[in-house]
């Protein structure tokens, strides 16, 4: 080779110089690019091109594109791009622009021309999957939607109750059956009431909470227990709540009465009889009296503020 490269073509390549200079001028065209090297025979490199030894210039072929594993934010955008792989083993980032995106699956409404992909809302994380194509490569690019409010899904969105607990019971909505306040399985119980005891929407019959230990829980309607201690009987009121009840915004308030019309909100601090990472059953004790007469009865008032 001369000591100035000089303009040539082949079927695949051309070199294309306008000027002299000691290695030959850089170039490019619509699909390669030569980089010149320091001085003739010698090898230089920058950030997404290297040459050879031995060439005052070079000319890659690509030989595939490669695309990232990415997570958003649902309701969120993310910018895709690629990476395209080429003969010589070097690289060179691919703008998201560059290249043509399809959706595949998945919780994605939308990537723009510039390659801007629109996650949509989920009720747990889920996987979409995007198609690009660059020339004639093609690759499938991973996005994770990630779940990052658990009460903003279609039907069921703000009406109090997590979403995933919603689906798990009654499917994806649109479900009249799935609300808030409405009731299931031939019980009284509303769906928030089953959501706060820990209980199972669909089952028919509404048990009694029941633990064992310090660990096992089972949810269940609230209950009451009578201990003795030195011939006196204590009576204290059980139920079942989420250990997640503050950031499920749960709120658990228990009433007492001695005549169930005049009722007064017990000011003790719950006591945790047991705890099985999600549920825990607590114990709260009855007053003497309320409104003058003997404490009797309680109830739990489930609410979301």
């Amino acid at each position: 080779m001369p000591l100035s490269a000089q303009a040539s073509t082949s079927a695949n390549y051309a070199l294309e110089v306008t000027t002299l200079d000691n290695a030959g001028l850089t170039t490019t065209s619509s699909n390669y690019r030569a980089n010149a090297s320091a001085t003739p025979g010698t090898a230089a490199h920058s950030s997404s091109y290297a040459a050879r030894s031995g060439f005052a210039g070079q000319l890659y072929d690509g030989l595939a594109i490669t695309v990232p594993t990415l997570t958003v934010n649902e309701g969120a955008t993310r910018q895709l791009s690629a990476t395209l792989v080429c003969d010589d083993q070097t690289t060179t980032a691919l703008a998201g622009g560059s290249l043509t995106w399809s959706v595949l699956s998945g919780p994605v409404s939308a990537v723009s021309g510039s390659g801007l992909a629109t996650a949509g809302t989920v009720y747990q994380d889920s996987t979409a999957y995007v198609s690009g194509v660059y020339q004639s490569f093609s690759a499938t690019l991973e996005l994770t939607v990630l779940n990052t409010h658990g009460d903003n899904f279609g039907a069921y969105a703000s009406d109090g109750l997590p979403d995933a607990w919603q689906v798990q019971y009654f499917g994806l909505p649109p479900n009249p059956l799935a609300a808030a306040a409405a009731t299931s399985a031939g019980n009284t119980l509303t769906n928030l009431q089953e959501f706060a005891f820990g209980m199972n929407p669909l089952q028919g019959g509404a048990p009694a909470v029941t633990w064992t230990g310090k660990a096992q829980v089972a949810g269940g309607i609230p209950t009451q227990l009578a201990t003795t201690s030195n011939g006196s009987f204590t009576f204290r009121a059980i139920y079942a709540r989420r250990k997640d009840y503050v950031a499920a915004h749960l709120s658990y308030t228990v009433e007492f009465s001695g005549d169930l019309l005049t009722w007064k909100a017990s000011t003790s601090t719950p006591t945790v009889l047991a705890d099985n990472g999600l549920l825990q059953a607590v114990s709260v004790p009855y007053p003497f009296f309320v409104a003058g007469k003997k404490a009797r009865y309680f109830r739990v008032k489930v609410e979301i503020p």
